[in-house]
């Protein structure tokens, strides 16, 4: 299963058994909904447990009974959730505040007494129009609302109680989004997801130690290329110059570091130092090889 689905799993599973934290959860399923209105209220989901646990706390703290229908998809099976009858409709307005024709829905926060009830509601809210992209490729949560000024309701709110979130608005949904890491993983804590949030945690340490790793390899193997250009191109000007001239042309000490070169090109600066007699300092030895380089170069241009 997905990262996201296993987030969503673990959301379902912890079912508060306070009044209050059950009317919250309700709450943030209903108002962010696709409908909750006197004609209609209902959302559709992808996640089962999702549907269920709507149902089931509807059921527990309204007394009504919601229809589950399910459309098997391509994509995989989409669950609608409504309220059927026009009576229990009402019912379930009056129980959350909220008249049968309003005209912008808000949050209402008569409905979240309690500090300690606002978690359950973003759990409400995330369970039905939350989501979260694989973090093993990138950081992005978000809530897509269909409302303006919901939206900024749900923007204030979670601005109240975590990291102020950023938003936007995307063919024609208002969204409220996080983008690092850390924020993520507070929200994730926060409405309950505590193993998802470690979980996301482990990926991010993984990631940063492959990142590490990369980063020092690209940097040995450009090392290692520098080492072996700067190699190729001073066995060339000690080849030429044993060619133009002799090998006795050079200095003693200037042919003792151009033998092992020619002998050892695969050798570092490093090698190179710690193999001459007597050994040389890498700023000793660069200069030798300048040398060398010098000569060949007047070679070439006729200067010698």
């Amino acid at each position: 299963m997905s990262f996201a689905a296993n987030l969503k799993d673990e959301l379902c599973k912890d079912v508060p058994e306070e009044e209050s934290a059950i009317h919250a959860l309700l709450y943030g399923f209903l108002i962010f909904s696709h409908k909750f209105n006197a004609d209609e209220i209902s959302f559709s989901v992808v996640h089962e447990p999702t549907a269920r646990l709507f149902a089931e706390a509807l059921a527990t703290h309204c007394g009504i009974s919601a229809k589950i229908i399910f459309h098997e998809r391509a994509r995989g099976t989409l669950y609608k959730v409504s309220v059927e009858k026009a009576s229990e409709r009402r019912k379930v307005l009056e129980a959350f505040y909220h008249m049968p024709k309003e005209p912008t829905l808000r949050i209402n926060r008569a409905n979240l007494e309690n500090e300690e009830d606002v978690p359950y509601f973003l759990r409400g809210a995330y369970l039905v129009c939350g989501s979260l992209t694989d973090p093993n490729k990138e950081y992005h949560l978000e809530f897509g609302v269909s409302y303006m000024n919901l939206c900024k309701d749900l923007l204030a709110l979670v601005g109240e109680v975590l990291p102020q979130p950023k938003s936007a608005v995307r063919r024609g949904s208002y969204i409220v989004y996080y983008k690092e890491s850390e924020n993520i993983e507070d929200m994730l804590t926060y409405i309950g997801a505590v193993l998802s949030s470690l979980e996301m945690m482990n990926i991010k340490i993984e990631k940063d130690i492959k990142n590490r790793v990369n980063r020092r390899m690209n940097c040995d193997n450009a090392n290692m290329d520098k080492t072996l250009n700067a190699s190729l191109s001073q066995v060339a000007d000690i080849k030429y110059i044993f060619e133009q001239k002799s090998e006795s042309f050079l200095p003693e000490e200037l042919y003792q570091v151009a033998k092992l070169r020619l002998e050892n090109p695969e050798m570092s600066l490093r090698e190179l130092c710690e193999s001459v007699e007597p050994p040389l300092s890498r700023s000793g030895m660069n200069h030798r090889l300048k040398k060398i380089s010098e000569i060949a170069n007047n070679i070439r241009n006729g200067k010698i």
